[in-house]
């Protein structure tokens, strides 16, 4: 396979590279180029979200310490389990503050997406958006179980459970944006 290199701007054309990032261009990797772009806004948005409800909203209880066991009594223990961890103060807050950083964040990624990076008319604009919201809700709800199970059974750091959720967002969201909801 090719790589087609025909309508970029040559290497070191700063000019034109940015008028090229900055319009509606569809070329493939103009398209990846802004996708990242947009997706550095909305990681942004998510994390300044997340760091004010942390700080601020939800804090962390200063005096909670990660007390659960890991999942260790197999499909009968696992209903204590997560009636445990659903009463740890650590656990709530981090999906609080979560939950807003979501929803922020999603917005902003929504906008830059349908206004900058991709076309819309694979599906009606209440099906893209439906769509859209969907596939950032179901990486939501794996990677805030999955850091929730990091920070409450595990002990780890809200922030460094918050980077690996956000990383499993990005490989989620992209392939599914790209192919499932706007034009390719």
């Amino acid at each position: 396979m090719r790589l087609d290199f025909a309508g970029l701007p040559r290497l070191w054309d700063l000019k034109g590279w940015l008028y090229a990032i900055l319009s509606r261009e569809q070329h493939p990797l103009l398209q990846f180029i802004r996708y990242g772009i947009a997706g550095v806004a909305a990681m942004g948005t998510n994390i300044l979200a997340f760091w004010i409800c942390i700080q601020w909203i939800f804090p962390m209880p200063a005096d909670a310490v990660a007390d659960l066991e890991p999942l260790t009594g197999g499909v009968s223990g696992m209903a204590d389990w997560v009636r445990k961890m659903g009463s740890d103060p650590q656990v709530l807050s981090y999906i609080k503050a979560n939950t807003v950083a979501f929803l922020a964040s999603n917005v902003v990624a929504y906008i830059l997406n349908f206004k900058w990076v991709f076309q819309s008319g694979r599906h009606s604009r209440h099906v893209e958006i439906l769509l859209f919201f969907s596939v950032s809700l179901l990486s939501f709800l794996l990677g805030t179980a999955i850091a929730s199970v990091m920070v409450g059974s595990f002990g780890i750091n809200e922030y460094l459970a918050k980077i690996s959720d956000v990383v499993f967002a990005i490989l989620i969201n992209y392939l599914c944006r790209k192919f499932l909801v706007f034009q390719k």
